[in-house]
Parts: structure tokens; sequence; C-alpha cells
């Protein structure tokens, strides 16, 4: 693996945290998407959730979660790129995810964020993003998306 330049290592980081503090806002589907490429892979189904293709995908997922939830907060950690070859990359970060659902309904998760990036004229961009869990699937989530 190349050695990525520090400035690369903090925008990737840093496209990472925007997706984090866009979830968060539970409303910013605009800002979740500028952080990928308009094909973007964006496959949850390691967590039991959907995969899609697409801002427009990206925008039915959140929309649906959004519609359900009152407060997210995603707090990311041992952030590190896992390949550099320039004008490509793939960055893993941990997260802990906590989520309240309008029914009351508490989510906790531990998990790892996988994303390759793209450099693009408009800075890093995400073209394939996927996620697994660190510690076995809360039971709150598998009820809260029927895969119980």
């Amino acid at each position: 693996m190349a050695s990525c330049p520090i400035e690369d290592r903090i925008a990737i980081e840093d496209l990472l945290i925007s997706y984090a503090t866009a979830v968060d806002s539970v409303s910013d589907i605009d800002g979740i998407c500028a952080v990928f490429t308009e094909d973007a892979d964006f496959d949850l189904s390691g967590i039991g959730l959907p995969r899609g293709k697409g801002h427009g995908a990206i925008r039915e997922f959140f929309g649906n979660v959004f519609a359900g939830t009152s407060h997210h907060a995603h707090h990311l950690s041992n952030f590190t790129i896992t390949a550099f070859a320039g004008d490509t990359a793939s960055a893993r970060a941990y997260v802990i995810g906590i989520g309240l659902q309008k029914d009351g309904t508490r989510i906790t998760v531990h998990g790892r964020y996988y994303f390759d990036v793209v450099r693009t004229s408009a800075g890093w961009k995400a073209n394939h993003y996927h996620m697994d869990f660190l510690l076995p699937l809360p039971d709150s989530l598998a009820a809260a998306h029927g895969t119980d």
C-alpha cells in the first residue's frame, strides 16, 4: 500500500464524520448524499438492512429511517486507512450508534464502517459503503426491522 498523505487522510476522515453528522441530524438527506458518488453502492446487508445503488436508494432508505426516528448519535473512533492508491482509498472506523425511535424503542449498535472512496473534482466521495457489527445484533434493532 502506498503511503497516504496526511491531507488525504484528514479529508477521508472528515468524509466519514460528515456522514455520521448528517445521519445524526435525522433530516439531512442531502448531506448524506453529498458523501457519496451518484452511483455509490450503499450496502447494509451485513447488518440485516437493505443494499441499494445510488442517491435514489440512499434517499429512500433514510427517508424511511428518519420517518420513525426522533434522535441519533453516532460516535466514530479507531479510524484507519486500510488501502491507498493515489485517487482511491479504503477506510474503516469503529462506530457506536445510538438511536431513539418515535415509539420509544432505544437502539444501540457497536460496529465498523467500511468506506471505499475516490478522489473527484469535488473532493473525496464514497463509491462503496458497508457495515458490520462488533457485538451481536441487539434485540431492539432486530425487532425494529422485523428480523427477530
